[in-house]
């Protein structure tokens, strides 16, 4: 009876070590709990990216919208060309998006930017997070997920066209 026992605890750790296994091998190399910084490292596409004084007459296109106008009437601006300011709250380098904070750095006040490298303005080597940026996008659609307390949230998704430090004005 006693060895039933423990052949049968034997295979249930070898099981929960292979899953175990399993989840660290499958993770793709994610360091879960980390504190890192997250930092975008511009430069493979320089030459496919803009001066501020190139982007300056296409920059004229873009109309500045509001968070509250872009948050409550989002699919009225669908395919718009806006331009907006905030700080830099989450980068995602591997997905290519970042979080930024509008209105005054107001975490509540959040969107989501989707870029390619070629979206920065050439004189940017580097962004990480509470950077103050200034980007130009079409809105593209609306974020719905579920927050940590379990509410419903949305924001608005902009793909960039043009992004630069705010100081560079």
């Amino acid at each position: 009876m006693i060895r039933i026992l423990r052949s049968k605890l034997l295979i249930a750790f070898l099981c929960t070590l292979l899953i175990l296994i399993g989840y660290l091998l499958l993770s793709k190399n994610k360091v879960i709990g980390s504190n890192r910084e997250n930092i975008i490292l511009v430069g493979e596409s320089k030459q496919k990216q803009q001066s501020i004084s190139e982007f300056s007459d296409e920059s004229k296109k873009y109309s500045y919208v509001s968070f509250d106008n872009l948050y409550e009437n989002t699919t009225l601006y669908f395919g718009s060309k806006i331009f907006q300011f905030g700080h830099i709250k989450k980068l995602d380098p591997e997905d290519k998006y970042m979080l930024v904070a509008l209105d005054g750095n107001d975490a509540s006040r959040v969107c989501k930017v989707r870029y390619t490298d070629s979206n920065f303005a050439r004189n940017i080597s580097s962004l990480q997070e509470d950077d103050a940026v200034k980007f130009y996008g079409e809105v593209l659609s609306v974020d719905n997920y579920i927050n940590e307390k379990g509410r419903q949230i949305r924001r608005p998704v902009i793909s960039a066209n043009f992004i630069q430090l705010k100081i560079n004005e």
